[in-house]
């Protein structure tokens, strides 16, 4: 069968990482090229305004190096993992999910999982998605909300009682430095930035999803992956292994920053760990659910048919084999015909699971988002205390 179209009018397959002003502007400014992203040079680029630049402005001002209690820049967990690995890391990341997304929506044409009277909505869906992804006012909102978050940092300065490479406190006065000034107004802003635009392309995926699901879709209830057919959807968050590493290490420094001042108990550790799981599992789960209704209509309808088909090759086989039915003889609601014999289709079909969510879905995603939390944790908990903990969130 010839393969169908996944794309729309104008030619173009749907690429989840373009568009919008902030991709119009970096292509004017040399960083995006045709149709290579040049991740890798972005992402160098992005660190060397966030990262680089207060680095130099500590170094002027003798703060880049010290002893932990004269809050370094150097020795900032917080500057480490929000200026120079998550920025880098969400930028590369972009490459990364709208490969995976752009295959993923191919299959939905090219199996094709599709009905053919369900292309001209798929398409719209496709078109609609597209004008929410390129949409200014979409990435103006995530600017708003980067700049409050700023804002709030700047405002929670006052509450800062030591000083650092980002603030000086000289007899109850308080002054930010050039290098924390850059790094709450540009550095916060930008990754802050990154994150929710990430996140509002992730809603535009998930929306799309829904779309797809409520339309006329092939699905079979016995398809060798237990999900109809449409169990390839399932494996997108493995996409998103770069993004989950990017925001955990947030986390971690959030939390590294605690481990230094204060004393973390496996509890409380714990606790943040399991917390940070049920975030994962609804921001990757929430998507993959759209399919669970149409599934497991499926499923139902499948079992009756089937079940039907049993009971008609059954009482033939006790006729056959009896003469007669045993109850209700002579009640033949098909005529005698050869039936077959729906058992191991009856058996596939109890198999198929309404969910493509699971553990295993989530298992790559779920380990690296663990992983900065664990590096973190080391330092001040036992290897032989954090153990079961991670063995127990894993095994969820």
């Amino acid at each position: 069968m010839t393969a169908m179209r996944n794309d729309e009018d104008d030619g173009e397959p749907f690429l989840i990482a373009r568009g919008g002003p902030f991709f119009d502007a970096q292509k004017r400014i040399g960083l995006v090229a045709g149709d290579k992203l040049r991740p890798a040079r972005r992402a160098l680029v992005l660190i060397a305004v966030t990262w680089g630049i207060p680095l130099l402005l500590t170094l002027v001002a003798g703060t880049a190096f010290g002893e932990l209690d004269t809050r370094p820049y150097l020795l900032d967990p917080g500057v480490w993992a929000r200026s120079f690995l998550a920025i880098g890391m969400l930028i590369i990341a972009e490459g990364q999910i709208e490969d995976r997304l752009r295959l993923c929506v191919d299959q939905f044409f090219n199996i094709p999982v599709l009905a053919a009277g369900s292309l001209k909505s798929a398409r719209t869906a496709l078109s609609e998605a597209k004008r929410s992804r390129d949409s200014a006012g979409a990435e103006i909102v995530c600017l708003l909300v980067s700049i409050a978050t700023s804002s709030l940092v700047l405002h929670n300065m006052d509450g800062q009682t030591d000083s650092s490479w980002a603030l000086t406190i000289v007899g109850g006065s308080k002054s930010l430095s050039p290098a924390g000034w850059w790094s709450i107004l540009v550095s916060n802003t930008m990754f802050w930035f990154l994150l929710t635009r990430a996140v509002w392309r992730h809603i535009i995926w998930g929306n799309l999803l829904a779309r797809f699901a409520r339309l006329d879709l092939r699905l079979v209830a016995t398809h060798p992956d237990k999900h109809g057919g449409v169990g390839f959807v399932g494996g997108y968050p493995n996409a998103y292994v770069t993004f989950t590493v990017a925001t955990s290490c947030v986390l971690a420094a959030t939390i590294a920053h605690q481990v230094l001042h204060e004393t973390f108990t496996v509890t409380s550790f714990g606790a943040v760990m399991g917390l940070w799981l049920v975030v994962v599992f609804i921001f990757f789960g929430v998507p993959l659910t759209s399919f669970a209704i149409a599934l497991s209509e499926l499923k139902t309808r499948t079992l009756q048919a089937a079940s039907r088909q049993a009971t008609e090759f059954q009482r033939s086989v006790e006729r056959s084999t009896l003469g007669s039915n045993v109850a209700a003889n002579g009640d033949h609601s098909r005529p005698e015909q050869e039936i077959a014999d729906p058992t191991k289709l009856y058996e596939a079909i109890g198999k198929l699971s309404p969910l493509i969510l699971n553990r295993s879905t989530l298992l790559p995603v779920t380990v690296v988002a663990l992983l900065p939390l664990i590096a973190v944790g080391l330092t001040q908990l036992p290897f032989k205390d954090l153990l079961p903990i991670v063995k127990r969130l894993l095994v969820l």
